[in-house]
């Protein structure tokens, strides 16, 4: 198992003993520092119509002063990445990966300038599919994120525990969960520690497509929207230990 692995389970026991916010912020500072990340926001997409726009952050550790202009400007409703995270569970780099047309989104481009003058000028975006069919997100980011695609899987783990965390503390209750089968045990257990579904397919002598059955199976019961969600719900509510 890679050290990047064996570092985002290890986040993982540790998330679920934090007490407050800022704890998780800096367990995932720990964690992230190494690719250049030093801002960190747990949020919803957006707002409620009964919540004021700032109730939509769960936990953040961004520069001062940029929550407030973001608010005062009301960028939260032209935001490329918000928009993006309504169309992707993939995670993508804010905002390069998020498209926009700057002919026709001044508002778009005032925001990557004003971000820039408070030093985000890179960062990374999680979607997050919350309890409620509320989307959600994990953003780090800083000047310049180094971030290899292979240790995107790991630090998508980490940002669904991160953000699971921080709606806990919020005081938003858990998820009711069903147990899952033996089989469905051993194909998420797989999935955690990185196996291809061709891979758990060979291991546990099934067809792939029985595998995407299984894994199937786990989202509905477990109420995740992914694999990744899957394991991350099965791994905190100990049904299974990679």
């Amino acid at each position: 198992m890679d050290v990047i692995r064996t570092r985002a389970f290890e986040f993982i026991e540790t998330v679920q003993e934090l007490s407050d916010a800022a704890s998780v912020l800096d367990a995932m500072g720990r964690m992230l520092g190494q690719y250049g990340a030093d801002q960190f926001c747990c949020a919803y997409v957006a707002p409620l119509s009964t919540e004021a726009p700032r109730e939509a952050v769960l936990a953040h550790r961004l520069p001062r002063g940029f929550l407030d202009m973001y608010s005062a400007e009301q960028f939260v409703w032209d935001d490329p990445a918000l928009r993006h995270c309504k169309t992707t569970l993939r995670p993508f780099r804010w905002l390069r990966e998020a498209p926009f047309d700057p002919t026709r989104e001044p508002r778009a481009v005032e925001l990557v300038r004003r971000a820039r003058d408070f030093g985000l000028n890179d960062g990374v975006m999680v979607p997050i599919a919350s309890p409620g069919i509320r989307i959600g997100h994990v953003f780090f980011g800083g000047r310049d994120i180094h971030l290899p695609e292979r240790d995107l899987p790991a630090l998508h783990l980490i940002a669904l525990y991160a953000f699971d965390r921080a709606l806990t503390l919020r005081g938003q209750p858990e998820a009711r969960t069903l147990v899952l089968s033996l089989r469905e045990c051993e194909v998420l257990t797989l999935a955690a520690v990185g196996r291809s579904t061709e891979d758990i397919a060979d291991a546990l002598a099934i067809t792939p497509r029985t595998v995407k059955a299984h894994v199937k199976s786990c989202c509905k019961k477990l109420g995740a929207t992914t694999r990744t969600q899957a394991v991350m719900i099965a791994m905190r509510n100990r049904m299974i230990s990679p």
